[in-house]
């Protein structure tokens, strides 16, 4: 079976969201739509090709000519009028996601740090507005028609085989379209399936990775028997996001969070905080992320592309050698100078921002986290079977070791007894029972290195005879991981009631809160600061708390506080009255403490 036989017999079918606006799209038309620009040294661009002047072969020529020089595609050079956009929206187009409410997902400290991410907007390159809407006009009049692609690549190292396949999009439209961190022209995603030969040497997959944004590592991947797969006729079913497009095994509104590399340091700091003063809150949001409320939509309720859906695949084999691929290293879209890389379109397949080879092309055993994993499965018994032998074999040597340095001991001790007797060797006999302590504690560490091997050897030995334990084809994703997995979704309100009302004070509660933070900066002339402060407080997380089934844990919490202000208050306004009351609840607690002691002793 050749490389695009292998291909096709294992493509992806992908289910995408009624209301996608950018399916997979074909390179070459989107390049035939694009102009290329160069960037100058004052830090200008200046336009080398206009559009309708390139393809595929053009664009890799000019990139070897301009070798060295920083280039970019543009497809939306003049982004709708806001009345062509509302015209836009009357013809039915941009249709947005129904029954999705990103802040109802998440808690009040991550809607505190969208907020702040927002703003950043304020400052940041960012596409212009209009441009979706421009760019789903391009591509519906000129892209569309020429199919679904998908690019092949198939490469095989250490014993596996590994087929990549890369779809392109026109546009993310993530953040206008359906509220997330970003928007982007063109967007390039993969999905990587490893196969492994069988029992009867037939390739068969064993794993299958799903690009999600940035992400890297273990988390990315799934072996084949995991339930959350959905397998049909052999072709793997993956859930593209609405707009994002990144990638999701099942159907499923999935809480994203993000930590910009330039702001992990201030979020680390407010995690802190966040973590004392709610502590009636679940915070293990906070560690996976920066807490921004993004949701990637993965419902699948609208195309299929792949076997047996609405549309098929139109394979394309690329390589190393492919022009357009190795010569192109520039951005396939607006470079907008956002410093958080978010707005600025991405590069090709091979390359990586700063020119060299993406991960992801060059090294896709280690972007999913696969290095550690063995195709052949027998392999394990030979691992088990060789590192039996090596304890063994230390286990003899450390037997060896002991008795030579037990012998050793043994003969200082006498001599230690004689050298002890006179006085004028009792100098000597310090220094000898130095020497004896260092050979205790030499003894010491072998035998416990040995008591550990020990251990292992055993469980060696019930590994070689009864097989190694099966492994859950979730393991390597972690116990958290796992757990998220297994509860995602049950945050969501099953009263119609509860979910509306949640929706409404996730909306108005982020403003609520800028209104008390200004309150505290411009209303300390009244004489309600204070108690307005505090109302403000409460207010807000005692809504929170309820809104998500938590009062009771918040009523404790603020009983708690409540009394501990009380005291303090009383410290400082009748210290020796608060202290009095608190030593005499300490007396009685004492005395019954010595009074049930006294009994017992009888």
């Amino acid at each position: 079976m050749d490389d695009l036989q292998l291909l096709r017999r294992f493509e992806p079918i992908l289910r995408f969201n009624r209301v996608e606006l950018f399916l997979p799209s074909d390179a070459d038309a989107y390049v035939r739509a694009c102009s290329l620009w160069m960037r100058r040294d004052d830090d200008s661009d200046v336009k080398l090709v206009e559009a309708g002047g390139l393809d595929l072969d053009v664009l890799a020529q000019i990139a070897r000519e301009h070798r060295g020089d920083t280039l970019h595609l543009l497809y939306v050079e003049h982004p709708l009028s806001r009345r062509e956009f509302r015209e836009w929206r009357r013809e039915g187009h941009g249709e947005p996601m129904r029954g999705g409410s990103r802040f109802s997902e998440v808690g009040i400290t991550s809607r505190i740090f969208d907020a702040l991410f927002r703003l950043t907007l304020l400052f940041r390159g960012r596409v212009p507005r209009g441009s979706v809407a421009a760019a789903e006009i391009t591509y519906r009049e000129q892209i569309a028609a020429a199919g679904t692609p998908y690019y092949g690549r198939v490469s095989r190292e250490a014993g596996w085989t590994i087929l990549q396949y890369w779809f392109f999009y026109p546009m993310n439209d993530w953040r206008s379209s359906f509220h997330g961190i970003n928007d982007h022209e063109a967007d390039w995603e993969n999905i990587i399936i490893f196969l492994a030969p069988g029992r009867h040497g037939e390739l068969e997959p064993r794993w299958v990775a799903f690009s999600s944004h940035d992400a890297e590592g273990d988390g990315l991947r799934r072996r084949v028997d995991d339930p959350d797969l959905e397998w049909v006729d052999g072709h793997i079913v993956a859930y593209p996001g609405a707009g994002s497009h990144s990638h999701a095994p099942r159907s499923v509104d999935e809480a994203v969070r993000v930590d910009p590399p330039v702001m992990r340091g201030f979020i680390n700091a407010l995690r802190r905080v966040f973590r004392k003063i709610t502590p009636w809150s679940e915070h293990s949001q906070l560690e996976e992320g920066l807490g921004v409320p993004f949701i990637d939509y993965h419902r699948g309720d609208g195309v299929a592309v792949g076997p047996g859906g609405d549309r098929d695949w139109q394979p394309v084999l690329i390589d190393d050698h492919t022009p357009w691929v190795r010569d192109f290293s520039g951005r396939w879209g607006r470079d907008s100078r956002d410093p958080f890389g978010g707005e600025s379109a991405p590069t090709g397949p091979k390359h990586e921002r700063d020119g060299i080879d993406r991960m992801r092309w060059e090294d896709p055993l280690g972007w999913a986290g696969m290095q550690k994993v063995d195709p052949d499965p027998a392999a394990a018994d030979a691992a088990i079977a060789a590192r039996r032998a090596a304890v063994q074999a230390r286990i003899r040597d450390i037997d060896a070791e002991v008795q030579a340095e037990r012998e050793v001991a043994r003969h200082e001790v006498a001599e230690l007894r004689a050298l002890e007797a006179d006085t004028i060797t009792a100098e000597i006999a310090g220094k000898r029972r130095e020497a004896l302590v260092a050979h205790d504690q030499s003894l010491f560490a072998l035998r416990d290195e040995r008591r550990h091997l020990t251990a292992e050897l055993d469980a060696l030995d019930a590994a070689e005879q009864d097989g190694l334990p099966v492994e859950s084809p979730r393991a390597h994703l972690g116990e958290a991981a796992v757990a998220a997995l297994e509860t995602a979704g049950s945050d969501v309100p099953t009263s119609k009631v509860r979910s509306r009302l949640l929706r409404i004070w996730a909306a108005i509660s982020t403003p609520l809160i800028i209104a008390i933070v200004i309150w505290l900066l411009v209303g300390n002339d009244s004489g309600y600061y204070w108690f307005g402060a505090l109302v403000g407080v409460l207010v807000v997380v005692g809504f929170e708390s309820l809104a998500r089934g938590r009062l009771l844990a918040f009523l404790g919490w603020a009983i708690i506080v409540i009394v501990g202000a009380s005291v303090v208050v009383g410290l400082v306004q009748e210290w020796r009255l608060t202290l009095g009351v608190l030593l005499l609840v300490g007396a009685v607690v004492l005395l019954a403490q010595n009074l049930r002691e006294l009994r017992s002793s009888r």
